[in-house]
């Protein structure tokens, strides 16, 4: 019989949710968390699949009230940080973007998970306690088919003011330092027989890649560009964006990173509800929300003041902008 969860239990577990207005409660894509954190929570499993694609290991689960998700155990690869997912989607709340997939911290016996990974090599990779118990984030499964947003060449015109860009920083990490340290003469790494990008698919998605590119600088995630878009999805052809995959953030060391500097530098146009909601960031107040995850403390006081400085960045760069072209250019959304 499927595990019932009270409504009371509910809005128990959600409630340190709750950002600064009780007239929203957190969602995706105006869909209520409550239900979907509830079950990946508590709800027990009755099916569990080895995850397809990806660097990383990870397991796609079936609960018993019918909710599927997709579980990241703890493991030693560099982009797979359970805490960041986990992060992620505590911040996405609190800017009010709902972009995140449900997600939620999650300890496992690796016994049910054992069979699904068989022989995988990255077995050895994963950080499973000595008493046979892993940790990982568990994202809710969007049902829907997410597609990939291919955008052609120098779509970045459609974040910016000044539209040249000589070299694109929105590109793997590796890709980009090629780039930038070519010699005269050399093909740039950006496949130069791509179709340049013509209008945006969406009147919303230029504010939406935006919103995407500034998130991504506040969580550290590195891993969002390249490989033709990978990570740039969207829930059914030509819906809204989400943010998937947001493991290679929240680093332990460097807190502000050359890449991520750039992307942040390149990024000239802005929502301006979503720099509103930058500039009521408070990180102590997010801290203290996400003490409410089963596996809390999430992130360390290294990592919660590195994205302390990363929103001061992200303010001082839209002054610096607003101060050379006007607000109305920078804030055009």
């Amino acid at each position: 019989m499927p595990r019932i969860v009270s409504f009371v239990l509910v809005a128990a577990l959600l409630a340190p949710l709750v950002g600064a207005t009780q007239d929203a409660p957190p969602s995706f894509l105006g869909e209520p968390d409550a239900p979907r954190i509830a079950a990946l929570r508590n709800a027990e499993i009755t099916d569990v699949k080895k995850g397809k694609g990806g660097r990383s290991l990870g397991f796609q689960i079936t609960l018993a009230d019918g909710t599927r998700g997709y579980f990241k155990p703890k493991q030693t690869f560099s982009a797979a940080h359970w805490y960041s997912e986990v992060a992620a989607y505590y911040l996405d709340r609190e800017l009010r973007l709902g972009r995140v997939p449900p997600t939620t911290g999650r300890k496992l016996d690796w016994s049910i998970l054992a069979k699904a990974a068989g022989t995988d090599d990255r077995v050895d990779e994963l950080g499973i306690a000595p008493d046979g118990t892993i940790k990982g984030a568990f994202i809710w499964w969007i049902p829907e088919p997410l597609k990939r947003l291919r955008m052609g060449r120098k779509w970045e015109r459609w974040i910016r003011i000044q539209k040249t860009l000589p070299i694109t920083p929105y590109q793997r990490p590796v890709d980009y330092r090629a780039d930038l340290n070519r010699r005269p003469g050399v093909r740039e790494a950006t496949d130069p027989s791509r179709p340049l990008a013509k209008n945006p698919d969406t009147a919303e998605r230029p504010a939406e890649l935006s919103d995407l590119i500034l998130f991504d600088y506040l969580t550290q995630n590195v891993d969002r560009w390249g490989g033709d878009f990978t990570n740039v999805r969207t829930r059914g052809l030509g819906g809204p964006l989400i943010y998937l995959d947001n493991g290679a953030g929240f680093w332990l060391g460097e807190q502000r990173l050359g890449l991520m500097e750039a992307r942040l530098k390149a990024l000239q146009r802005f929502r301006r509800a979503t720099i509103e909601a930058v500039r009521a960031l408070d990180v102590g107040a997010l801290a203290e929300r996400m003490r409410s995850d089963p596996l809390a403390p999430v992130l360390n006081d290294k990592q919660l003041d590195g994205l302390r400085q990363r929103r001061q960045a992200v303010l001082d760069h839209v002054e610096a902008l607003i101060a050379r072209y006007g607000e109305a250019p920078v804030l055009p959304w």
